[in-house]
């Protein structure tokens, strides 16, 4: 692959950009886009890599292979300088193009595995190369045993005065890829230590660099509620070769530009999908007629667009997106139906039809509501299922109308229990409640669509059920502790205020703090069944599981920003509208 970079001004009307495509590029990274307002230049971004002093052209140099043998060459060059190689690594994957190199990244890590562990000097001698070392070999699946890192975990080891502020970011983030099945306490007293430094850093204003303080900011806010494509948005405004110190011994003269000239290139391409994507979403909800139910529900259109390009950014996976966004539309909309919108019977006739699977004459459905709703999910899901049984060549109907059937079943479930102040123990609630906040719906119909195909073994796997329920339970009870007071004013009740119920001597702190450790030990569980390599499902399909996690964590962290989003206006603004400055 040959990349350059070729930047030149262009003199467009009304101030447009148009990303240009050549055929070096991959080709699946350009589609056609709808032209995106620019700011202070308007530029034509050809991607390309051309010359030898182009840092991409340096990362090409050292990724592949000059004998024909990528591996080999891999191991040659990167023993004698797997720092700054991880460097870039973690640089690539930081400002959101690391997909563009994976295989020799996959490269690169396998020899970086085989030097950890025969305990390579060049991995061990140095704290920040080894914690990322760690970090990026246990999310890419290797196994390496956080026991190597507990004597950092002590932080008598290091002199807080002189510490490298990098260095103890780096132990930070890989303490914070703790998995279940640790039974040492190494990676819990790092990742203590490591947040009171940070904390203290940021409070004594003892960060002057602008950009590292902003960082450590954003990693201490919501670690684990970063979206990927926030992530990267954030990157792209804070990143600075400066704060790598192997990357610039190595590389002294290499500018910011070099990398983010064709990471901005890449973001305001993807932008301008999800631009086209929310346009798209619109005029379906409008086709849908689902405007006419805003009288009892939430339209969150906008909001489902977001969190979906939030965590899905290849402009190649659109369809992952938008069908990800209409089932979050949907099933909020039923939800609210059955929560407060509409009578009992409202609630039991949309499953008698969904089960049924049949439309009907507009006096069969019993009101406009619920011929709407009805509508809605039958001519949504039919047309997904043609569209899937392309993608997955068979038909997957059966399998996408027994999700709904059992999403509504357990929606009647939950309204009558409450409606008839049934008593239940925490965990009858939570045997279904995981499968009502709509993670396993909106995932399993969208993942039709990520180029995997899959097969009934794999979706009726013990491994499927896991995911989905720990990656909803997450959900659920992040979701349950923001919303408990409203709730139980509603005589709903959730997991806290169960807690609560079980045992008058707890309080409102401690039974919050339990349903959040439930939270930490779910995420925690599939983080491990991800990171986990030989299973049924294939590495690609298990990662949305882990953004999916990530969407709970950013929603509920400190209100719930579903329901009444206000840092998300400002994400919203910034990831979707606001065109990224590209200088000349």
């Amino acid at each position: 692959m040959l990349l350059a970079f070729n930047i030149s001004d262009v003199p467009l009307s009304q101030h447009r950009v148009i990303l240009s495509r050549r055929e070096h590029f991959p080709r699946h990274a350009f589609q056609e886009f709808p032209m995106i307002a620019a700011t202070k230049s308007s530029v034509n971004a050809i991607c390309s890599l051309a010359t030898p002093t182009d840092l991409m052209g340096k990362i090409k140099e050292k990724f592949k292979a000059k004998d024909g043998d990528p591996l080999a060459a891999a191991a040659i060059q990167l023993a004698a300088d797997i720092p700054s190689s991880l460097c870039i690594i973690d640089t690539l994957q930081r400002l959101g193009v690391d997909r563009y190199f994976q295989s020799e990244i996959d490269s690169i890590l396998e020899e970086t595995h085989k030097l950890w562990k025969v305990k390579d000097r060049d991995i061990y001698s140095e704290v920040t190369t080894h914690a990322m070392a760690f970090r990026l070999l246990r999310v890419k699946g290797y196994e390496v045993s956080s026991e190597e890192l507990a004597p950092y975990a002590e932080q008598e080891r290091f002199d807080l005065q002189t510490i490298d502020l990098a260095t103890v970011i780096e132990l930070y983030r890989a303490a914070q890829e703790r998995t279940c099945e640790e039974n040492d306490n190494s990676l819990e007293k790092l990742l203590a230590w490591t947040t009171t430094f940070l904390k203290h850093q940021l409070l004594t204003n003892s960060i002057p660099d602008t950009k590292l303080h902003k960082q450590v900011e954003y990693y201490l806010k919501n670690y684990h509620g970063i979206l990927d494509r926030m992530g990267v948005r954030r990157s792209l405004d804070l990143y600075d070769i400066s704060h790598y110190r192997p990357l610039r011994a190595r590389f002294p003269n290499l500018c910011n530009e070099d990398f983010l000239s064709f990471a901005r290139q890449d973001f305001s391409m993807c932008q301008a999908q999800h631009q086209k994507e929310l346009e798209q979403l619109q005029r379906w909800y409008s086709d849908c007629r689902l405007d006419a139910l805003l009288k009892f529900g939430r339209n969150v259109v906008r909001v489902s667009s977001f969190l979906t390009s939030a965590i899905i950014g290849e402009p190649e996976l659109s369809e992952v997106r938008l069908v990800f966004a209409k089932h979050i539309i949907l099933v909020t909309l039923i939800d609210d139906l059955f929560d407060h919108g509409g009578t009992r019977e409202e609630s039991y006739k949309i499953l008698e039809l969904v089960t049924e699977w049949k439309e009907k004459t507009a006096a069969e459905y019993g009101s406009e509501e619920v011929e709407i709703l009805f509508t809605a999910v039958y001519n949504t899901v039919n047309e997904l299922v043609e569209r899937a049984h392309v993608e997955q060549g068979r038909s997957v109907k059966e399998f996408l109308i027994k999700l709904w059937v059992q999403i509504l079943s357990i929606f009647k479930i939950e309204l009558d229990t409450w409606s008839d102040e049934t008593a239940l123990t925490l965990d009858e609630y939570l045997s279904s409640s995981w499968v009502s906040i709509g993670c396993r719906i909106c995932i399993l119909m969208s993942m039709q669509f990520i180029g995997i195909k899959l097969t009934d073994e794999m979706l009726l796997s013990e491994e499927c059920t896991d995911l989905c329920r720990h990656v909803s339970m997450v959900d659920r009870l992040l979701n349950d502790v923001q919303t408990f007071e409203k709730e139980r004013k509603e005589n709903t009740g959730n997991s806290v205020s169960l807690l609560l119920a079980a045992n008058k001597d707890v309080t409102e702190e401690e039974a919050i703090r339990r349903a959040k450790e439930m939270a930490e030990c779910n995420r925690r569980q599939l983080m491990q069944i991800v990171y986990k390599t030989g299973t049924i499902f294939p590495r690609k399909c298990k990662d949305m599981f882990l953004k999916v996690c990530r969407i709970g964590c950013y929603l509920y962290a400190s209100g719930d920003e579903f329901t009444s989003p206000q840092q998300m206006m400002e994400d919203m603004k910034s990831l979707v509208y606001e065109p990224l400055y590209l200088p000349n």
